[in-house]
């Protein structure tokens, strides 16, 4: 699933749950549900974080999600730690492969536990292919519709 649609789903979760002891967790699992549902993947990817497709996309998506997160906190100001939490744990476990991006899988692979997380990470999303992308746009408009009465 697009960064994108975690950050989204985390905002909303961020504006609609006060109790940050239950936000975070919830968060956590939104983003783990989105990921076992069948959504955009393609092949020229899958040969690992560091191909330049997956880069590519990769960084136009980690920016759309920035400036979700900051325009949803410039709307509501005061649901800022709410809205930072959400996102923070919906994006979190994507956000876990950065190390990988920055210092490969060899150096990355030697801390403990780190395999088993990533492992289990890739298995959940059984089904990443280029007609997924129609899940994608639902869940954005989906999202964005349910997002829209909340910031005005």
């Amino acid at each position: 699933m697009f960064l994108t649609n975690h950050t989204l789903t985390g905002v909303l979760l961020g504006l609609s749950i006060d109790d940050v002891a239950v936000l975070a967790p919830v968060s956590v699992a939104s983003h783990l549900a989105l990921d076992a549902v069948p959504h955009f993947g393609h092949a020229s990817m899958k040969s690992g974080l560091l191909a330049k497709p997956f880069l590519v996309l990769g960084s136009f998506d980690f920016a759309a999600s920035c400036i979700v997160t900051a325009a949803a906190c410039v709307a509501v100001p005061a649901r800022t730690g709410h809205i930072l939490i959400g996102v923070i744990g919906a994006d979190l476990p994507d956000l876990t492969y950065i190390p990988v991006i920055i210092f490969g899988y060899k150096l990355v692979y030697k801390l403990p536990g780190y395999r088993s997380m990533l492992s289990f990470l890739a298995r959940i999303q059984w089904y990443e292919h280029p007609p997924g992308l129609i899940s994608e746009f639902i869940w954005a408009a989906l999202m964005l519709a349910l997002l829209y009465p909340r910031l005005g």
